[in-house]
């Protein structure tokens, strides 16, 4: 991704490298869309109000004459001095953080972030001499997307300068983050049905479909397996019941909408097409729950147990355990509807997961810490181990990389980096386990080029070669090419890059499965 697109010496690789650029920043802006809109959460962040809602030490002062936006802007210097707000935020979110600065013949000046838990003691720390950089587009602006640190009750910012000579000048300090883990976001379904396995039993629930019409014929869509009865069709959020023969005739695994038909349906001429082409899906499946008398001819989950000894041992003595959810987007929860602010209001995988672990082992002290971030690579994933990770001393650690990855580096790099964050974490502690999870297969009308899904199985192969005792693996690649060759992937994604709920729910009891016997079976 470092490289320039317009490489006229290699007009494929060129070419690749403007998709991966591309494709990285929608991960990013793509978790904006849906949500509630996020909310300014500095006091006084264009310094309108005088110093009002800031801290502040040494030469700190107003600049009226000359501010770089509005009627004031904070100049420190050229002497020592320092300005800082701290800010309660709600855990468990991205933010955004922004400001204008312009230094004046000094380079003695930094912009930090301090991570604080309840007990104010500094858990994390970022900066702009090694984290956070100027805008691209702008010269004067600092413009940093992330994760909070899990611990996090306190944010504070900190723009300061050394006694060097020079000046520093502050401006539109902002901080934008919405609450993805609010109150009033539960979940309004079944979270034991949710965990329910597809490929085990004789029902299935809220299985996703797709209603598409194509060539002007009506709008259908497939099931898993042959219904042999069909208990409900609803949609996504489970509110609206459809019935049979009224709004859908069922022909074998086949559901088709009825010419007065109040089921949401898609028409393929609307979808966009061609070269990463984004069709946001969220909310139009229907949802299908239903008996059938169908086997899983298939290879299921793979249980890991023994491969995990000092887990397994702590979930069986009902001993404190942590675990720790490291990923990109996916493991974030994007695509799920919690995160989307949309019924059912099912959370993130790694909560379902986890949740499972608690009603299996009888136990609800396990802890979980969600330190994935959208947008990330394996590469950041390296790069923050020592502070997103370690610093919270986990007992397993889910590491679940790899969508933003195989657009950009090879399958060597990619496994490369997956190692490093093994190492990072075992060197501060070395009695933790790991569950290596890749990625699902994306749409594969998103990219023409095929080297992506060359790349993703190369990298599926590399993790499955790092298996050893306590590191093991979960195959969410291979399910999701099960489950395309019997659905539309339209089915189950909320856009061309993130499962929507129904297969969320498949990584989830995957993960599951790696630690219960019983869905093994």
């Amino acid at each position: 991704m470092g490289r320039k697109p317009h490489d006229r010496a290699d007009p494929v690789k060129s070419r690749w490298l403007l998709v991966s650029t591309f494709a990285g920043w929608f991960l990013v802006l793509s978790i904006t869309a849906g949500l509630a809109q996020s909310s300014q959460r500095v006091i006084n962040e264009g310094f309108e109000e005088s110093l009002n809602g800031w801290q502040f030490t040494g030469d700190v002062h107003l600049e009226t004459n000359s501010p770089l936006a509005g009627k004031a802007s904070v100049l420190i210097g050229p002497l020592e001095g320092s300005l800082s707000q701290r800010i309660e935020v709600p855990r468990g979110n991205d933010f955004t953080v922004s400001a204008l600065i312009q230094s004046q013949r000094t380079n003695g000046w930094v912009f930090a972030l301090r991570f604080l838990d309840e007990d104010s003691r500094e858990v994390m720390r970022v900066d702009s001499r090694t984290d956070i950089e100027f805008d691209k587009t702008e010269s004067r602006k600092l413009n940093h997307y992330m994760k909070a640190h899990p611990l996090t009750k306190w944010l504070e910012i900190v723009i300061s300068k050394d006694a060097s000579e020079g000046a520093v000048l502050v401006d539109q300090v902002g901080l934008e983050m919405s609450d993805e883990n609010a109150a009033d976001l539960q979940a309004t379904c079944d979270l034991a049905q949710a965990m329910q396995p597809f490929w085990l039993g004789k029902k299935v629930y809220n299985e996703a479909v797709l209603m598409l019409s194509q060539d002007g014929k009506p709008a259908a869509g497939q099931l898993m397996f042959q219904p042999s009865r069909t208990i409900s069709v609803r949609d996504y959020g489970l509110v609206t019941n459809y019935s049979q023969g009224v709004d859908y005739t069922l022909n074998g695994r086949t559901l088709v909408c009825t010419a007065s038909s109040r089921m949401t349906s898609v028409r393929d001429e609307d979808l966009l097409k061609g070269e990463l082409k984004w069709n946001n899906l969220g909310g139009k499946q229907v949802m299908v729950t239903y008996e059938h008398a169908d086997a899983w001819k298939h290879p299921r989950p793979t249980l890991v147990g023994d491969g995990l000894p000092n887990t397994t041992k702590k979930l069986k003595a009902h001993a404190p355990l942590r675990v720790v959810a490291y990923g990109d987007s996916i493991t974030h929860g994007v695509g799920e509807s919690r995160l989307s602010h949309i019924r059912p209001f099912l959370p993130p995988w790694p909560e379902l997961f986890v949740q499972r672990l608690k009603t299996i082992y009888r136990d609800e002290h396990i802890q979980l810490y969600n330190s994935a971030q959208s947008g990330a690579t394996s590469r950041w994933g390296k790069d923050y181990a020592g502070r997103m990770v370690v610093s919270l001393n986990p007992d397993l650690v889910l590491i679940a990389f790899g969508q933003n990855d195989f657009w950009s580096i090879s399958a060597s790099s990619f496994a490369s980096n997956i190692a490093d964050i093994v190492t990072t974490i075992r060197d501060k502690n070395p009695n933790c386990e790991f569950l290596l999870v890749y990625t699902m297969r994306i749409d594969q009308s998103y990219p023409t080029n095929s080297q992506s899904w060359n790349v993703i199985g190369n990298n599926t192969t590399n993790l499955k070669s790092m298996t050893a005792k306590g590191v093991q693996f979960v195959d969410v690649t291979g399910i999701s090419e099960l489950v395309y060759a019997a659905k539309k992937p339209k089915d189950c994604l909320n856009d061309p890059l993130h499962p929507n709920d129904y297969f969320a729910r498949w990584y989830a009891q995957c993960l599951a499965a790696a630690l219960d016997p019983a869905l093994v079976r």
